[in-house]
């Protein structure tokens, strides 16, 4: 019994207890059902199909949310950050979660929410490569320029209005996104 006290209070003290707010950032949930070939999504995957809720950091609600189709996940909103975790919103006409709360704050992982990046042309309407920033900044270095393929990635943290994002498919690149190439819509239909 001893030794479960000295962890938890270990656990408690090496855990920060504020909130960083960030600027409502727009996501998705269940991002890696658009390109991951370790998806399987033809059979029901528990670690791709559910997604565990937090009532607060590191204290889960007792519940998981199931994407509401085999395409897409849910709509979000992110307004803050703590730890290794995002505060979101639901972004839908019925939270998922509980249908009685339309302004309930929840807790996920970092790491599991996405977005759409896309850069188009509006000269030609062609696609763009866009550049991912070693920090969160347009003037900082270009550590890698996507492609279309990579059109969905994964949130890992947030700064302001630009995320720090890593690549689905292929060699996995790492780097902040410019908030104007971020779209966290999971129909992808966002105004430009």
């Amino acid at each position: 019994m001893n030794i479960l006290l000295l962890l938890v209070n270990s656990l408690l003290l090496t855990t920060s207890d504020t909130i960083t707010l960030v600027p409502n950032l727009e996501a998705f949930t269940h991002p890696e059902f658009f390109y991951s070939t370790d998806c399987k999504c033809g059979m029901f995957n528990s670690d791709f199909f559910q997604l565990e809720i937090y009532n607060t950091p590191y204290m889960p609600a007792n519940s998981t949310i199931i994407p509401p189709n085999f395409e897409v996940g849910y709509s979000v909103i992110i307004t803050g950050k703590q730890d290794d975790f995002f505060r979101i919103k639901f972004n839908e006409e019925e939270n998922p979660v509980y249908s009685q709360c339309e302004d309930c704050d929840y807790y996920v992982k970092k790491g599991t929410l996405g977005t759409w990046i896309y850069n188009i042309n509006d000269t030609n309407g062609e696609y763009e490569a866009i550049p991912i920033y070693k920090e969160p900044n347009t003037n900082s270095k270009v550590v890698a320029n996507l492609k279309k393929e990579n059109s969905v990635v994964i949130i890992l943290d947030v700064q302001g209005e630009w995320m720090f994002v890593e690549t689905i498919t292929g060699k996995r690149k790492r780097g902040w996104l410019n908030p104007k190439m971020q779209c966290g819509d999971p129909y992808g239909r966002c105004k430009r």
